[in-house]
């Protein structure tokens, strides 16, 4: 499908597992540590299964994607699962394995661009919708591990 997207991302995070999964799964600590790309999300309330958020993010490109995501699954500390409508439709996985101090984040993102414009634009404009989202990831891989750091001391304090 003209419209369609996926995408795996995987990196390696050195904070505790908890900590990491905590910050993905709350949506509403992304306009902390995943900036400046995320500029406004409301919640439900904490990480639950049927909890939805509503997020306004950009990138570099000049546009703000609106979502509504709705968590399907959600397997502390290892595994969470969004579903997700608005500007783009489809589905986002975060899986988490310890590998020895470290955290293997992957997140598999396969979406569909509804919006009107980004359908239109997706046959030829592809490449650069892509960069668009390595740069967002680029800014995710910056702050999740300073972020998921600092909650782990906190806690622990």
């Amino acid at each position: 499908m003209a419209g369609e997207y996926i995408f795996v991302d995987e990196w390696d995070v050195e904070a505790p597992q908890q900590a990491v999964f905590d910050a993905l799964a709350d949506t509403r600590t992304y306009p902390i540590w995943w900036t400046p790309i995320y500029r406004a999300v409301d919640a439900d309330g904490p990480p639950s299964i049927g909890c939805a958020s509503r997020q306004k993010f950009k990138a570099r490109l000049p546009y703000t994607l609106s979502t509504v995501s709705t968590i399907a699954r959600l397997e502390p500390p290892r595994e969470l699962e969004v579903h997700v409508v608005g500007d783009l439709r489809g589905t986002g996985v975060w899986t988490l394995t310890a590998v020895g101090d470290k955290v293997h984040v992957r997140f598999d993102w396969r979406v569909h661009a509804d919006r009107a414009l980004l359908r239109v634009l997706t046959p030829i404009l592809r490449p650069v919708f892509r960069w668009n989202h390595n740069v967002a990831i680029k800014r995710a891989t910056a702050g999740l591990e300073p972020y998921a750091r600092r909650s782990a001391l906190k806690l622990a304090a």
